[in-house]
């Protein structure tokens, strides 16, 4: 019986239990397969729109350009399947587990990933527009250059993921592990990563612009040439990160932990830094024009040839600080704290 000859689930479970495993192309709108054991089944281009797979077991099937659009694979197991260019829009694949699967080229707008299993996926190229991956596990899963803009990805797990050039405009990632990620150029405008865990992280020229970062454990984390923009650190944890050269105009870094940071050569013209924590700090030709770093910790930082006209540095702590070469026309050193700093003259400054 040739593929396109079946008309109903059960036939196709009959011949499927007699061995047979090609069904390239069959027509089962809206078929009910749940719980069906389809290990190893060929249902490329197969027209399952609608189709019920709850729980269905589906390790190493074939699945390529087949449309699911609307289908439910709740708790299905999809282990090493082939769903590349798939259309899953809208489908319900909660707690389902996708471990190795291939969804490059796939379209997964709008569907409902929550809780699922996706350790070691590729999602490269696919589209994932609005998607809801609430407490999806993503570990080492490869997502370079997915649309996943506006996507809720709230508690999940990206663990050592690879999102290179990805787009995760608007996303929510509130409370997400991103541990070691490999973040490349991402586009992170305006997404919500409060309290995201995004330690040894790489994200090199990343867009972060408008993003809420606040809370956030970025510790160790490679943030050179990165755009933080208008950006919301507040009482983030940078602590030893890579911040050379990054674009911080007006990003708000209230009570963050940046001790011992690299900000050479960074860009943080009006941003506010109120007690935070710069000990030890690189700063070195840093633009701080306009900061506020009013009660901010300065302890031994480098602050050599760096632009701080206009900042606000009353009651800062720049003890042990060296500001040779560093401009501080029309800045506000009122209650500041001095001792032992070096200052721009090469002079050392006595306790005040």
């Amino acid at each position: 019986m040739k593929s396109s000859e079946f008309s109903t689930a059960s036939e196709l479970l009959s011949c499927h239990e007699t061995g047979e495993q090609n069904f390239v192309g069959v027509n089962l709108i809206g078929a009910d397969l749940s719980e069906a054991n389809l290990n190893r089944i060929n249902l490329s281009n197969a027209n399952l729109k609608g189709a019920n797979l709850t729980r269905a077991k589906l390790i190493g099937a074939q699945l390529r350009d087949a449309d699911l659009r609307l289908a439910s694979l709740k708790a299905a197991q999809l282990i090493d399947t082939n769903l590349s260019q798939a259309d899953l829009t809208d489908a319900i694949l909660n707690e389902a587990d996708l471990s190795g699967a291939i969804l490059s080229g796939a379209t997964l707008s709008d569907a409902d990933l929550r809780h699922a299993t996706l350790i070691g996926s590729s999602l490269i190229g696919a589209r994932v527009k609005g998607v809801k991956l609430t407490k999806a596990n993503l570990t080492g899963a490869t997502l370079s250059r997915t649309i996943l803009k506006g996507s809720d990805l709230r508690k999940a797990t990206l663990n050592r993921a690879i999102l290179t050039e990805a787009d995760l405009k608007g996303a929510i990632l509130t409370g997400a592990n991103l541990i070691r990620a490999y973040l490349h150029r991402v586009d992170l405008r305006e997404a919500n990563l409060e309290n995201a865990d995004l330690s040894e992280a790489d994200l090199k020229d990343a867009d972060l612009s408008g993003a809420d970062l606040s809370g956030a454990n970025l510790s160790g984390t490679n943030l050179t040439q990165v755009n933080l923009t208008n950006a919301d650190l507040s009482g983030a944890d940078l602590e030893g990160a890579n911040l050379s050269l990054a674009n911080m105009n007006g990003a708000s870094l209230k009570k963050a932990n940046l001790r011992g940071v690299n900000l050479s050569k960074a860009n943080l013209h009006k941003a506010n830094l109120h007690k935070a924590n710069l000990t030890g700090a690189n700063l070195l030709e840093a633009n701080l024009r306009d900061a506020n770093l009013s009660g901010a910790n300065l302890l031994r930082a480098g602050l050599l040839l760096s632009y701080l006209a206009g900042a606000n540095l009353s009651g800062a702590n720049l003890s042990g600080a060296n500001l040779i070469g560093a401009d501080l026309m029309k800045a506000d050193l009122s209650d500041a704290d001095l001792e032992g700093a070096i200052m721009p003259n090469g002079n050392i400054q006595g306790k005040r």
